[in-house]
């Protein structure tokens, strides 16, 4: 008799836990935006286009350039969560595009001293898949770690202006890329939190196609569980 009370009241007690475990178990959705900044050097992009005229055979007389090198970030996904604990992600994210500008003056043979410019823009988008682990904090919010993959379409579209002329070329390339990232989250209800993330792809891109490059996002994120 003492036995099958233990039984039950055992039972009566695992059981808001088991019906916890089971409402922080399913599927969810989210999106983000935010800011990028590309790890590039504006002075490696003028050693760029300084090349691409000489191996043109064009002199460059005088030169100006910018260089901003943060992007507008977004994305969308989903996942599921195993556990209040961890849970796995797919989305598609597009971080934005860095942006170089040169205007000038060069000469070309057989032509004389005309106004150049050179543009560049530089943008990695494309598929991730991560892990995410969360440490809860009360009831309302949350700390999380993300790991995972990036596989990342980087793309470099130029345009050149030389007097009236004018012509306009992409390089791109396909990579698997590394990411990390850490952020907070606050859940208003059941359903619906607002996060804070940081991430850090690194070496994005194809050494031999675009260069690799460290790109770093600071988002604001939605997200709706089922």
């Amino acid at each position: 008799m003492h036995v099958k009370k233990l039984l039950i009241a055992g039972s009566l007690a695992l059981a808001p836990a088991s019906a916890l475990a089971d409402e922080e178990r399913g599927f969810y959705l989210n999106a983000s935006f935010g800011q990028a900044q590309y790890d590039i050097s504006q002075q490696d992009l003028d050693d760029v286009a300084l090349l691409a005229f000489q191996s043109a055979g064009v002199t460059v007389l005088d030169t100006d350039s910018s260089f901003d090198d943060k992007g507008s970030p977004w994305s969308i996904g989903g996942g599921y969560r195993f556990s209040r604990y961890l849970a796995v992600e797919v989305g598609y994210l597009d971080l934005g595009s860095a942006e170089y500008r040169a205007d000038g003056t060069v000469s070309v043979p057989g032509v004389g001293v005309v106004d150049s410019s050179l543009g560049i823009d530089i943008s990695a988008k494309g598929p991730t898949l991560a892990a995410l682990v969360t440490a809860p904090i009360g009831e309302k919010f949350d700390v999380h770690g993300r790991l995972g993959m990036f596989f990342a379409d980087t793309t470099f579209d130029f345009g050149v202006g030389l007097g009236t002329f004018d012509e306009s070329d992409e390089v791109s390339a396909n990579s698997e890329d590394f990411f990390a990232g850490v952020g907070a989250a606050y859940h208003f209800t059941p359903n619906f939190a607002a996060s804070l993330d940081f991430s850090l792809f690194k070496h994005v891109g194809d050494d031999e196609e675009t260069g690799e490059g460290d790109i770093d996002s600071l988002t604001l994120g939605l997200q709706y569980t089922f």
